[in-house]
């Protein structure tokens, strides 16, 4: 997550999420048909940087 959490100013890792974008996972979620239940939900940032 890109938050000021971490120590670092959010922004120096673009890469990572923004809490924004797992606000918006929730509100989905909350609207989805009761006739179905979720029961995980994982997402991971489409580009994190490369290891190496």
């Amino acid at each position: 997550m890109n938050t000021d959490f971490s120590g670092r100013a959010p922004g120096q890792e673009s890469w990572r999420l923004a809490p924004s974008d797992i606000a918006e996972l929730v509100l989905h979620l909350l609207a989805h048909d009761p006739r179905s239940l979720p029961s995980r939900v994982e997402i991971r940032p489409t580009q994190p940087p490369k290891k190496g």
